[in-house]
């Protein structure tokens, strides 16, 4: 698919380019962010060079991942982006600038993400079921992933790795029919 980008109210969300290396570096030394995401720590200024070009162009051209780095202001606040992408679903992943946390951007940023994703071609991939995954006690996410209108599915225990160790890992999913308001999560209370 040919890289594009996404428009909401207050951002823009555009596939990550080389001019994004020193910020996508910066925001990926947050310890939290590193606890959190799946990434290389520690994180080198090579990982994100890889990141933003060779990683983002072949995944765009081969349809696996589609990434899109979250604007504010003309800032990179954030990465958004659908993954795993195949038989009609694809797994939701984000993360934030810790400058830009708690500010409800990225509820926005996904749910421009989601609209795409679920939207029949050709305006969008009409998938038929979004996942989204956390690493149990990441309740940032999870508060994110239930605004958004997941559905908790529940913990797989040890069910994910990160770094060569295991952890709990919770899970949930939106069909395109679901209701997209607020859910019920028990793990939230």
């Amino acid at each position: 698919m040919e890289k594009l980008s996404l428009q909401t109210e207050n951002l823009e969300l555009v596939p990550p380019a080389a001019d994004d290396v020193d910020a996508v570096f910066a925001a990926c030394q947050d310890p939290e962010t590193q606890n959190w995401v799946p990434i290389p720590v520690p994180y080198l200024h090579e990982h994100a060079i890889e990141y933003v070009t060779t990683h983002t162009d072949k995944t765009w051209d081969e349809g696996t991942e589609y990434t899109w780095t979250i604007r504010s202001a003309g800032t990179l606040a954030g990465v958004v982006g659908l993954y795993r992408v195949g038989n009609g679903s694809a797994d939701l992943g984000f993360w934030m600038d810790p400058a830009f946390r708690g500010q409800g951007l990225l509820t926005e940023a996904c749910t421009a993400v989601l609209d795409f994703a679920l939207a029949e071609a050709p305006a969008g991939l009409g998938l038929a079921r979004i996942g989204w995954n956390a690493y149990a006690g990441n309740f940032g996410s999870a508060r994110v992933a239930q605004k958004l209108g997941f559905h908790f599915e529940g913990t797989a225990r040890l069910g994910a790795a990160l770094r060569g160790q295991l952890r709990d890992d919770w899970a949930g999913s939106l069909l395109p029919g679901d209701d997209r308001t607020m859910q019920p999560w028990s793990i939230l209370g």
